[in-house]
């Protein structure tokens, strides 16, 4: 009977948060329809900018719910306060909300396709709009920062995505990055990792290091159920002949919740899945004319957005003193190359998409699940962040300070 209830409990939840997660969507869906304004390069500049401040320019896509507790994360725009990210723009940012140490693919998975992401992590969209001027290479730099000290909220996956029917990801520039291997591979015999409380990395170590030089050892057992990776040897590397997509983990200066601390972030890693990018790659994409969109996914949650700067062909890196306010994205302002009959076609799609959306969400809302699934999204899209400063997402210390406290019992 037990078994029985528990199954009838885990079926009535997992239908809940699906019609959570389904309005979630087509929330988005309107949204994205409605009111997201296209980017376009500064005709003086050739630089994109995109500010979390200025809702209308990005679209927050939620994630899928988690396996245990149902519980569904997105990008919301939050405060400033006295104990979270400091120094953005405005007051104000994205961050990956609730914060609650969830990591994205699950935790000990490596990411090795961007399908993986899909329908699972939160992302925000910001669609461009490049001009036939304007093709050519591409270089993001990202003002980002975590969203605590301790390891966890301070890393994501960005993607380039053509805006045609496949929406299929754009390869960035070939590339080179470390070779690794899983930390308990047979190739080496690793013995553990030292993990670093400011830049998050985990070095791989061939025997135990002392407690002066190594205070936060991760035995090798333990490391492998975090997805610790390991260098094969030195200057041993890899090609990325195709990136689809680029890792941002910890910052030259560590993480200390400061977007002014490292203002703009150009360094990555192509196709990166560690707890600390290699910072030897940049993201860059040779685009053409066209509409494209950048997603910045949640690898864990916590982490904090306050702006994107896409330099193009003749755009210049953002200076070290450079500031932005409320209303400067670089929204278009030009018309579409396809003229009245474009703008004609785009709000027909508008409105069949809003007929669609609209139904669902009232055929939903009819079924007393649906009522309480709706009054839910309510609530999670007038949702603040509650910090956790204690909470790791990558897990590493949390579990294994857990985990020695135990054997001091």
């Amino acid at each position: 009977m037990q078994i029985i209830h528990t199954n009838l409990v885990h079926e009535h939840w997992s239908t809940s948060m699906k019609q959570h997660l389904s309005l979630l969507i087509l929330f988005s869906c309107l949204r994205a329809a409605f009111s997201v304004e296209r980017l376009c390069s500064n005709p003086d500049t050739g630089v994109f900018i995109g500010l979390a401040v200025d809702e209308k320019v990005y679209v927050s896509v939620p994630g899928g719910p988690d396996p245990d507790t149902g519980k569904i994360q997105s990008w919301n725009l939050v405060d400033e306060d006295s104990i979270g990210p400091s120094h953005s723009f405005t007051g104000r940012y994205l961050q990956v909300v609730p914060d609650e140490g969830r990591v994205y693919p699950s935790r000990g998975e490596h990411l090795t396709d961007l399908k993986q992401l899909e329908n699972n992590s939160p992302y925000v969209a910001f669609r461009l709009d490049v001009s036939k001027e304007g093709a050519g290479w591409h270089t993001l730099f990202l003002r980002w920062t975590g969203g605590d000290t301790v390891g966890g909220g301070d890393s994501v996956f960005v993607s380039l995505h053509s805006l045609s029917k496949s929406k299929s990801a754009i390869a960035g520039h070939r590339s080179l990055k470390p070779l690794k291997v899983p930390i308990d591979s047979t190739f080496r015999n690793f013995a553990g990792c030292c993990y670093d409380m400011q830049t998050h990395a985990c070095p791989c170590q061939k025997s135990q290091p002392t407690n002066e030089t190594c205070p936060n050892y991760i035995v090798r057992e333990e490391a492998a159920k975090f997805g610790a990776q390991c260098s094969v040897g030195p200057g041993v590397m890899e090609f990325v002949d195709s990136p689809q997509w680029y890792l941002y983990a910890g910052q030259e200066v560590g993480n200390v919740m400061d977007f002014d601390a490292e203002p703009w972030d150009a360094t990555c890693e192509a196709e990166g899945s560690d707890t600390a990018d290699s910072g030897r790659d940049y993201a860059s994409w040779n685009i053409p004319k066209g509409e494209f969109e950048l997603r910045i996914y949640a690898r864990e949650d916590g982490t904090a957005v306050d702006a994107i700067y896409i330099a193009g062909p003749n755009g210049k890196a953002p200076g070290l003193l450079q500031k932005f306010g409320v209303g400067d994205s670089t929204i278009c302002t030009r018309s579409g190359s396809s003229g009245l009959g474009s703008a004609l076609r785009t709000s027909g799609f508008i409105l069949l998409i809003a007929g669609v959306v609209l139904g669902a969400l009232v055929a939903v809302a009819k079924t007393d699940q649906g009522s309480a699934a709706m009054h839910e999204v309510l609530q999670h899209i007038s949702q603040r962040r509650v910090p956790n400063p204690s909470v790791s997402s990558d897990g590493i210390m949390n579990t294994y300070s857990e985990l020695r406290l135990q054997d001091t019992i």
